[in-house]
C-alpha cells in the first residue's frame, strides 16, 4: 500500500467530532451525536493501531480539537445551554473522554495482534 492511502484516514480528523457531537445536542437534543462518535472513536484508535500510524493518531486527535474549539465560538448561546460548564472546557474535556474510546480500540488491537498494510 502506499503512504499516501495509509495517510487517508487522517483526513477524518479535520471533522471536529466534538464539536458536531455538541451541534446534534444543541439543536436535536439528542445524545445520539455522542454515541455515534464514542462508536467511531473506537474504531479509529483500532485502525491506527492496527496500521501501526500512532503519530498521525495522535496528531490528528490535536487536530479535531483545535477545529472544535475553534467553532465552537461560532455559538454563544452554548454558554447559555450547557451551564455549568464553559463551551471552550466542555470541548476540552469531551475530547479528552473520547480518548478512552480510542485508547480501548488500541488495547483491542494490540490484544488481537491485527496488523493492517504490512
Amino acid at each position: 500500500m502506499s503512504k499516501a492511502f495509509l495517510k487517508l484516514p487522517v483526513m477524518f480528523f479535520a471533522i471536529p467530532f466534538v464539536y458536531l457531537s455538541l451541534l446534534l445536542d444543541t439543536y436535536f437534543h439528542s445524545m445520539f451525536g455522542f454515541l455515534i462518535t464514542l462508536i467511531f472513536s473506537l474504531g479509529v484508535g483500532f485502525y491506527f493501531k492496527a496500521c501501526d500510524q500512532l503519530f498521525l493518531w495522535f496528531l490528528g486527535n490535536i487536530l479535531s480539537t483545535v477545529f472544535s474549539v475553534i467553532l465552537q465560538n461560532q455559538h454563544p448561546e452554548w454558554h447559555f445551554f450547557y451551564q455549568p460548564f464553559n463551551p471552550a472546557f466542555l470541548v476540552l474535556l469531551l475530547s479528552v473522554l473520547y480518548l478512552i474510546p480510542q485508547i480501548i480500540g488500541i488495547i483491542w488491537a494490540t490484544t488481537l495482534q491485527v496488523h493492517l498494510f504490512k
